[in-house]
């Protein structure tokens, strides 16, 4: 019992608003053909004009318009289009560091013997506005550059392995000697039951051990010093002894030995107090690539502000800064603009939520009253991380919240799928069981998550007839098992090369759908004949 235009309706497209709009009229008016006297029902088919019905962008937009005047924007600003955008940042960056060097800066001298070779500077460069872009996804962009770079200041750490950069080297290391030794295991345990290859079984054996020994480790001092004597005996040859099993063991002991001894050769090369040194030098740099990109920042808002443009992060950032402000403790808290929304909006309803980012969260978060929120989305559909999209913000709560009715944080699974046949369904659960993970895909592919038929479809009664039919995987090489294959070659691709294989992959592509589709005409085409209808 709510006016439609009390309701916030977010979708990530403009053409799924307008679809939603499109249904909602059509569903109104459905049932004002039943019921035509409804005095409600008249109401809101006449406010659905004025309904909420939008994308972030567009809500964000529509804040701005009406409360420009809080955060001195002139109310005649366009949005520049994205080539005005590059041409407008690559003029800043090249006065800033023409400006830098004139002054003959020793930090930004520094900063530029770092990262750049003798050529140019164009790394470097390129390196600010990479952080600067990806920055943006933030709600307060400067404040998270400093919060990250004030975590290379590790001085106070004794152990490697109690900093980020530790705890994720030392958990994919373990990660990747797992791995090995349940391999190793599976091969032991076959070598077992031949006695002829018993001196295979006890290389193995020892290999296992070696190995579990590393796993036991949680100090970064103690797995160097027990990696870097790492040595693994050399596989026992005997020309008398003629097995499959025999090569069969070696090839799979040197295929998951190899990534341990990388790790040995390339990651575990300094004992902790070196590798802190290590960070904290990078610390000092790294506060110098903070200013030089505050810098770029701030110019970058004087030119857009000059010429009265907005950019498309900016959208999101000024309705955040109308909605958000800092309390006397730093905390950030709704404005009162945001509290009329607040009062404005009886529920907010987010699709796609997955592909929600975090200053997108904050908006929403400013505007709800933390009852009214309701979101659907599916983390297995998250494909806009280049865009930024944090769908951690959607594990969060997905991991937090009850399945129970009355629950303050209620999570309702949506787990039927009433668009695809049977074969379809067991096929994609067939997929994702095997290949998903926390590790691979953000989430376990368990019983809860597989998709269940929801959908009923009539069979066709002439017993000639195609339906359905069984699922078909085609898997095709593309540019990454192409550049695994190069086990002879590990230098670097250049871009050329990198977009033929890329035109390559494509290409492979499009050969097999024609290929399928070639295969269904002459099946489609046999069926028509047997009904004496024309080919096709």
């Amino acid at each position: 019992p709510v006016d439609i235009d009390k309701l916030l309706v977010v979708t990530f497209t403009a053409a799924a608003a307008a679809e939603m709009r499109e249904r909602i009229a059509a569903a109104i008016s459905k049932a004002l053909e039943k019921n035509p006297n409804s005095k409600n029902l008249q109401k809101q088919l006449t406010l659905l004009s004025r309904a909420n019905i939008t994308t972030m962008h567009s809500f964000c937009l529509d804040v701005i318009k009406n409360y420009f005047y809080t955060i001195d924007l002139d109310p005649s600003f366009r949005i520049a289009d994205e080539t005005e955008i590059t041409l407008m940042k690559n003029e800043i960056i090249e006065d800033i560091f023409e400006e830098l060097y004139e002054e003959e800066n020793k930090d930004f001298i520094k900063l530029v013997d770092t990262y750049c070779g003798y050529r140019n500077d164009n790394q470097l460069r390129e390196l600010v506005l990479k952080i600067y872009n990806y920055s943006q996804s933030m709600p307060f962009p400067m404040e998270w550059i400093s919060e990250n770079v004030d975590k290379f200041n590790i001085t106070n750490k004794n152990d490697f392995s109690q900093t980020e950069w530790g705890k994720l080297l030392i958990k994919n290391f373990k990660e990747e000697a797992q791995s090995a030794a349940t391999a190793l295991k599976t091969v032991k345990n076959e070598l077992k039951e031949d006695s002829e290859l018993e001196k295979y079984y006890i290389t193995i054996l020892e290999d296992i051990e070696k190995i579990e020994k590393l796993l036991k480790q949680d100090s970064w001092d103690d797995i160097y010093n027990l990696i870097c004597n790492l040595q693994f005996e050399k596989w026992p040859i005997s020309r008398k002894i003629q097995s499959e099993l025999k090569d069969k063991s070696k090839q799979i002991r040197d295929k998951v030995e190899k990534p341990i001894k990388d790790f040995r050769d390339t990651i575990f090369i300094y004992k902790s107090k070196e590798a802190i040194e290590d960070i904290y030098d990078m610390y000092k740099i790294l506060n110098i690539l903070e200013k030089v990109i505050l810098k770029f920042s701030n110019k970058y808002q004087e030119n857009k502000k000059e010429k009265n443009i907005i950019d498309f992060s900016d959208i999101e950032h000024f309705a955040l800064k109308i909605l958000v402000k800092k309390d006397e403790n730093d905390n950030y808290i709704p404005t009162e603009v945001a509290k009329i929304y607040k009062e404005k909006f009886k529920e907010i309803a987010i699709d796609e939520y997955q592909d929600s980012n975090l200053v997108q969260e904050y908006i929403m978060t400013a505007i709800s009253n933390g009852k009214n929120l309701f979101m659907v989305g599916d983390v297995k559909q998250s494909i806009y991380r280049f865009r930024q999209a944090k769908p951690e913000i959607f594990l969060d709560k997905y991991s937090k919240y009850d399945t129970e009715k009355g629950a303050l944080h209620r999570k309702i699974m949506l787990y039927k799928n009433f668009r695809s046949r049977e074969e379809v369904v067991n096929c994609a659960n067939y997929i994702f069981e095997n290949t998903m993970s926390k590790q691979i895909g953000d989430i376990d592919y368990t019983e809860d998550e597989r998709l269940n038929l929801g959908a009923v479809f009539k069979e066709n009664e002439n017993e000639n007839a195609i339906v359905g039919g069984p699922s078909e995987i085609h898997i095709i090489q593309t540019k990454a098992n192409i550049n695994d294959s190069k086990d002879d070659n590990d230098k670097e691709l250049s871009d050329e090369e990198e977009e033929e294989i890329d035109i390559k992959a494509v290409q492979q592509e499009l050969k097999q759908i024609d290929k399928e589709i070639a295969e269904v005409d002459k099946e489609l085409n046999v069926y028509l004949k047997e009904l004496g209808l024309e080919e096709i």
